[in-house]
């Protein structure tokens, strides 16, 4: 149960420090080589049907370098993050569209570490998170803002569903969820289904309990609420400082299609969230 390298996206926020750090936290826990990436696409220029080409080639070029001072701020930021660690890591950097960069370069790396989408930053600075979870075959860590603890030796929840999206999370998230204090598995269900729904779930704390991890299972029954903010409120009153789950959702034309609790989750979990599509 190891990560061998870890992506983490560095942008301009104020939220990059922290995110660098806990990627090397992580990263840490099993010696795993740290990959810090940050891109900027030029801004498409007005058009202007008077202006001539040579006018044109100026503003492309001026853009241009806008996006290239973009990254190297994220490198220079990196660096100063990465600190001690930085031996174990390296720096990719590039002109370019953020989630199109971080889908490519996820092919070097087990896992991306990413910063929860903010409708302050463009897509042409910052990856969305759903673009990335469901065009790559990597999970995905979502960090929060002012995120109020991490997952290292915190209690963890799995927010289980029956289908290949939450295995695949689980399996993914194996190395944070071993360096967890507890995991608790919980399943939001009907009253009516809560003795299957226990079947479930503590099949997937014995599989937890056989590498080593820690586990529990629980039901925790509908109140009508929405599943993701019970899967909050569970998860914020247990001290956790990790939620994974599966990432469900179609991608078509570029245009993602998200489940109501992945849509939650990614919107407003206050804590770190590990996905897996």
């Amino acid at each position: 149960m190891r990560f061998a390298s870890l992506l983490v996206y560095v942008d301009e926020g104020p939220e990059a420090t922290a995110r660098v750090a806990l990627a090397c936290a992580i990263a840490g826990l099993s010696k795993a080589h740290v990959i810090g990436l940050a891109a900027s696409s030029p801004d498409t220029p007005p058009v202007d049907p008077y202006a001539g080409g040579a006018m044109l080639g100026e503003m492309l070029g001026l853009l241009r370098d806008i996006s290239e001072a973009d990254v190297a701020r994220a490198q220079s930021l990196f660096w100063d993050a990465v600190g001690g660690y930085a031996d174990h890591a390296e720096w990719r950097g590039d002109v370019g569209y953020p989630s199109d960069l971080v889908i490519q370069a996820l092919r070097a790396a087990d896992i991306a570490v990413l910063g929860r989408r903010d409708p302050a930053y463009s897509p042409a600075r910052s990856p969305d998170p759903a673009d990335v979870l469901l065009s790559s075959g990597r999970a995905v860590l979502i960090v929060p803002p002012r995120m109020p603890r991490g997952p290292i030796g915190a209690p963890a929840i799995v927010a289980w569903k029956d289908c290949r999206e939450a295995q695949r999370a689980v399996a993914s998230a194996l190395p944070i969820l071993a360096a967890s204090s507890i995991v608790h598995v919980i399943e939001v269900c009907a009253a009516d289904q809560a003795e299957e729904a226990r079947l479930r779930v503590e099949d997937v704390a014995v599989f937890l309990g056989r590498h080593g991890i820690v586990a529990s299972a629980q039901i925790v029954v509908g109140d009508g609420r929405p599943r993701c903010d019970q899967i909050i409120a569970f998860a914020t009153g247990h001290g956790a400082g990790l939620i994974v789950a599966g990432g469900y959702g179609h991608a078509r034309l570029r245009e993602w299609v998200l489940g109501g609790v992945t849509h939650g989750l990614l919107d407003r979990s206050p804590i770190c969230l590990l996905l897996s599509h």
